[in-house]
């Protein structure tokens, strides 16, 4: 059985969404580590920031494109375009996410609080504005 275009067109949104927020929230995070000398010093590689880049580059861009191509099919299932609900839902999930870090961490404060809210706003703003619209454009 071959899908439709319609759901072939939304996967791909996914796709495309999920590598843009990959890679936006690498490059804020290789800032973060060259700005702030602190959080490098508790990485894992600390002596070694090139591989770590590279491996934190490919950790983002594969986990946000797989989490890509689910959010582009949910929203094939659920439609709307940008402003819709699917939209909605997932700024909400981002909101819930931000709230329940705030709480773990007991308020937002921190060298690398700015950090994780900017990357959780790019990935936000790829999956709720940037995956429906190429979803919803007409080809």
């Amino acid at each position: 059985m071959i899908p439709d275009a319609a759901l072939l067109q939304a996967v791909v949104s996914g796709w495309i969404a999920g590598a843009a927020a990959g890679l936006a929230s690498t490059a804020v995070w290789l800032v973060a580590l060259v700005r702030r000398p602190g959080l490098a010093t508790r990485l894992p590689l600390h002596g070694h920031l090139t591989i770590f880049g590279i491996v934190f580059a490919n950790a983002f861009v594969i986990s946000l494109t797989l989490v890509g191509l689910v959010l582009g099919a949910l929203q094939h299932r659920f439609g709307g375009g940008p402003g819709g609900a699917f939209s909605l839902a997932v700024l909400a999930g981002a909101v819930a996410i931000a709230a329940a870090y705030a709480f773990v961490r007991g308020g937002i404060r921190g060298e690398a609080s700015p950090y994780v809210l900017l990357t959780l706003a790019v990935i936000a703003a790829s999956f709720a504005v940037l995956l429906p619209w190429l979803a919803e454009m007409d080809t």
